[in-house]
């Protein structure tokens, strides 16, 4: 197990549309780290992993609230949300999109800046940039930072 001086680093991840679940699954079960994916029913799946599966009411925000109360610092956290990538980062765990960037914590601001303001887009309907297709190349920088993350442990 990986451990950051006495406490046993635990994964969770965002895990409703997120597209490296197998690629976490698979470092978390090579490191012997206790992983969860934690989603709503909506995105309920079959397929079978390592990681632990937490199951929530499809609730506004269920799975951001789970994850801020159960992380500890140190703990690294998968998400593509900025407002909980921010919590997260205030709560001294190391933060990592599904496409390899890794959240720092002088970027709080901005992150809750952005999501206020996709929020009141979203509310007034208006489109927002969308990102590009994740691609294999994202996969690859993901794989490499969240190894590296668990290495320089």
């Amino acid at each position: 197990m990986v451990r950051k001086g006495r406490t046993v680093i635990v994964i969770f991840t965002d895990a409703d549309a997120c597209p490296v679940k197998a690629d976490i699954d698979r470092i978390a079960q090579s490191y012997q780290i206790a992983s969860y994916f934690v989603f709503t029913f909506s995105h309920i799946s079959s397929a079978e992993y390592y990681s632990k599966s937490i199951m929530l009411d499809a609730e506004p925000e269920a799975v951001d609230m789970y994850i801020i109360n159960h992380v500890k610092a140190g703990d690294v956290v998968i998400t593509q949300d900025n407002g909980l990538a921010a919590v997260a980062l205030q709560k001294e765990a190391v933060v990592l999109s599904p496409r390899g960037r890794q959240f720092q914590s002088h970027e709080i601001d901005g992150l809750l800046l952005s999501r206020y303001e996709g929020i009141q887009m979203k509310r007034g309907k208006v489109k927002r940039k969308s990102t590009s297709s994740f691609s294999r190349k994202d996969r690859e920088r993901f794989v490499h930072a969240l190894t590296t993350c668990l290495t320089n442990v």
